[in-house]
């Protein structure tokens, strides 16, 4: 990555994660609740059986309700498990497994048995991903925290199942930006659901 883009992408992300710190619980509470409605009654989500969904943290969009609702109509739900090295995502089973998920050190929710659980990438696939990131452009475009966790797994996933599953970016109305600095390893996403 050339030192200008690396320089604007360290950039936008300060200024992004300021807009995010800056936004009102109630704010997000609201726009959470929109985007859910939009993912949950669009045909991606509709016609998808095995999804992946981010456990939200308080600066993203929250995905507890569509997360219940994925369990609630039986589809198949798939968490992301990251470390130092990759990312994975891993099936939870219902309620209570999704409940019991332990915080990890930085704060994220995520299962610390990934290893015995069913891996979406070399069993059933997935139909859909929901992304979460700092900011996206209409068109597709995302700039992650840094650490190509999503660019990285749908590259390896296009390689394992020779097609890329629908991605779908969840993004509050801050996070939308007119241009997004790039590298040929960042990965569109197909959609930008925001309110």
């Amino acid at each position: 990555m050339s030192s200008a883009i690396f320089a604007a992408k360290k950039l936008l992300r300060k200024e992004l994660k300021k807009k995010l710190c800056n936004m009102s619980d109630s704010q997000k509470a609201k726009e959470s609740s929109t985007i859910a409605a939009k993912v949950l009654g669009s045909e991606q989500y509709n016609t998808a059986h095995n999804i992946c969904v981010y456990v939200s943290m308080p600066e993203e969009v929250c995905t507890e309700h569509i997360i219940t609702n994925i369990l609630e109509t039986k589809k198949s739900l798939f968490v992301p498990y990251f470390n130092k090295e990759e990312m994975v995502m891993v099936k939870i089973r219902d309620m209570d497994d999704y409940i019991s998920l332990p915080v990890d050190t930085y704060g994220v929710r995520q299962p610390t048995d990934y290893r015995e659980r069913e891996h979406a990438m070399s069993t059933c696939g997935l139909d859909l991903i929901l992304c979460p990131g700092l900011g996206f452009t209409e068109n597709g475009l995302r700039i992650g925290r840094g650490k190509g966790y999503y660019d990285n797994y749908l590259t390896k996933y296009e390689k394992v199942w020779g097609k890329q599953p629908c991605t779908i970016a969840l993004a509050y109305s801050v996070q939308m930006l007119d241009h997004v600095p790039t590298t040929e390893l960042d990965r569109m996403l197909d959609h930008v659901f925001s309110v």
